[in-house]
């Protein structure tokens, strides 16, 4: 018998140490929506796919696959996200770093954001 999605989305959440709280950050989508996707009380939508799978480190069309939806057209959302794979690389890394850790790469974040603001001035 074939794993169910919510199954494989737990196996992936797990192998990267990702907890539904970071997927729903780096997502923009609701912890409650990871949560229902998770427990398999909801099934998941081409835009929920399109929004998690960068976090996920997994090419989209694969998770529409794995999810049983029709790999097709660029997001309807217009352009897709900038650097969206590594941004879900960064929230894994951060995923498993101490809070202390958590911490001093929010501020290297936002002194890095604040020297491009100054720049760009």
């Amino acid at each position: 018998m074939n794993p169910s999605f919510s199954e494989i989305l737990r196996g992936l959440m797990g192998t990267r140490e990702l907890s539904p709280r970071a997927i729903s950050r780096a997502s923009a989508r609701a912890e409650s929506t990871i949560l229902q996707l998770l427990n398999g009380n909801i099934t998941p939508s081409t835009e929920i796919v399109r929004d998690i799978a960068p976090v996920l480190q997994i090419p989209e069309e694969d998770l529409l696959i794995i999810a049983g939806l029709e790999p097709s057209k660029p997001a309807s959302h217009g352009k897709s996200y900038r650097n969206s794979a590594q941004i879900g690389e960064l929230v894994s890394i951060a995923s498993s770093l101490a809070d202390e850790q958590v911490r001093r790469l929010l501020d290297f974040a936002r002194n890095l954001k604040a020297e491009i603001g100054a720049v760009q001035r």
